[in-house]
């Protein structure tokens, strides 16, 4: 009886066990399901929940180049015949605007102090702050952190050389150069005689690795370069790049520069000579967004003048000049560039506009003659349209200050003119009708310029430089400086949460 009952516990204690292990694994099981399902997780008021966020840059750093050089002003052969950058002069020029918290400049590297720019006429009511240099031997770095970001607040920088003497004679001028990731350039020919270089800054802390892509007159697509396509720029640092080397014998070029890790500046710097002739030097500025409609101040008559186009396809523009009679049509092609010889500039004429099929990027050099076979020429690029900007004039320099109303309606523009110590010394409001330019020596506004601001909507701007000196030894010296934008850059950024939360 005692063996009986001993043998049907063992069976119950198996049959128990049995079930416990099912148990086990069923709930091992529907825990799967259900964690996959998403049974347990919390439940929200909201699947999502999203925020925007408005940023806007209250630091502007800007390039400014160097000075004018030879590319190879080695002593060799006999004296008559080497390269001699003669008795040339530089000069830099740098102002704020609005509510600005610091200002100042120093040697692009960071080698060298930094001069801050301050308000050296506290009597004045003018929120602008201004500084002078020169960029004889580096090229420099323009900083300033701004209060806010806001309207007719900002910064505008200038450089400019000169020689009456020597291979550079002539006049070269830009304005500095903000940094970024895409940048694009519209050249002269790279024929006998012409040298390009193009100039990378990386002001950051970082390395890193530029694209360089070129298109020319005598094939479509991007040309192979003979010297590489790639850049590798150090932190706190330029490179140069032959652009006359990597793609010679084209009569013009279109230049895109692309950074992979940081935002960079650049610039390129042209010089023509023919034989022992100085045929002038400029630096060529990064150009705009392409557009349909395009329109290039500061032209003026005894100008001759050459349109280097790019587009992505083909089509026809008609170039027409603002102020004067006439006008013309051309054809371009795409996916390379194309050159047009609009001749000289007519009587009253102080601006051209282009109207295009399709968007183009496009520039306009000007060229006149001085004496002893020396010539000179201008980089105009297309002028851009902002509610608020400025100029900075370096000293030493005169300007021609010419607005350009490509609008189909009247439309006004409030000029100030201000001194090299941030002091207002003039103002006068201009009326531009619809189709028409307008042009005035900056001295119009007042003593000593330095600096030009504008306030006005839809129209476009820029200023002509002049060099007494230059001009006073018979030589042609013409050089074009863009209007920088005083425009809040801003961008919404948006955020989406996810507010659940797994166990």
């Amino acid at each position: 009886m005692s063996s009986q009952v001993k043998r049907g516990g063992k069976v119950w204690k198996a049959v128990v066990g049995v079930i416990s292990t099912v148990i086990i694994v069923g709930l091992f099981v529907a825990l799967l399901v259900l964690t996959a399902s998403g049974r347990w997780v919390d439940s929200v008021s909201s699947d999502s929940a999203s925020v925007s966020h408005a940023v806007s840059q209250r630091r502007i750093t800007a390039y400014c180049p160097s000075r004018m050089t030879l590319p190879d002003a080695s002593a060799y052969g006999d004296s008559e015949y080497q390269p001699s950058e003669g008795d040339i002069s530089s000069s830099a020029g740098f102002a704020a605007f609005g509510a600005v918290y610091r200002s100042q400049f120093g040697a692009f590297g960071g080698s060298g102090d930094t001069t801050q720019l301050k308000d050296l006429d506290p009597t004045d009511t003018a929120k602008v702050i201004a500084a002078s240099a020169d960029v004889d031997r580096t090229s420099l770095l323009f900083d300033t952190q701004l209060l806010e970001s806001a309207s007719g607040v900002g910064a505008s920088a200038s450089v400019a050389s000169w020689a009456t003497k020597g291979d550079l004679r002539g006049l070269s001028a830009t304005f500095c150069e903000v940094g970024a990731l895409e940048q694009s350039f519209v050249l002269p020919d790279t024929q006998t005689g012409t040298t390009q270089q193009l100039v990378v800054a990386n002001s950051s802390s970082k390395a890193t690795v530029v694209d360089v892509r070129v298109w020319g007159t005598e094939q479509s697509g991007a040309l192979a370069l003979s010297t590489g396509s790639t850049l590798t720029v150090a932190a706190n640092a330029e490179s140069v790049l032959s652009l006359s080397a990597a793609a010679s014998g084209q009569k013009g070029l279109y230049v895109t520069v692309s950074s992979r890790q940081t935002p960079v500046s650049a610039s390129v710097r042209v010089i023509r000579t023919e034989g022992l002739n100085p045929k002038g030097s400029d630096y060529a500025a990064a150009a705009g967004e392409a557009s349909k409609e395009l329109v290039f101040p500061a032209v003026a008559e005894g100008d001759k003048a050459t349109l280097t186009v790019y587009a992505a396809g083909s089509g026809s523009l008609t170039a027409a000049w603002v102020g004067a009679a006439g006008q013309s049509v051309h054809q371009y092609s795409g996916d390379r560039v194309t050159t047009i010889d609009l001749g000289d500039v007519p009587k009253d004429a102080s601006a051209l506009k282009i109207t295009a099929d399709t968007k183009v990027t496009a520039d306009v050099t000007v060229s006149r003659d001085g004496n002893g076979n020396q010539s000179d020429f201008a980089l105009i690029g297309a002028a851009q349209i902002d509610d608020r900007s400025a100029a900075v004039i370096p000293s030493g320099l005169d300007g021609r200050v010419s607005v350009v109303n490509a609008s189909l309606s009247s439309k006004q523009m409030h000029m100030t003119g201000y001194d090299d110590k941030g002091a207002a010394v003039g103002e006068k409001t201009i009326t531009v009708d619809a189709g028409t330019a307008a042009s005035f020596d900056a001295s119009d506004l007042g003593k000593n310029i330095f600096a030009v601001a504008a306030d006005g909507k839809g129209l476009a701007w820029g200023v002509r430089l002049s060099s007494s000196a230059v001009s006073d030894a018979k030589l042609a010296g013409i050089a074009y400086i863009g209007a920088t934008p005083l425009m809040p850059l801003q961008e919404r950024i948006w955020a989406r949460s996810d507010m659940t939360i797994v166990h």
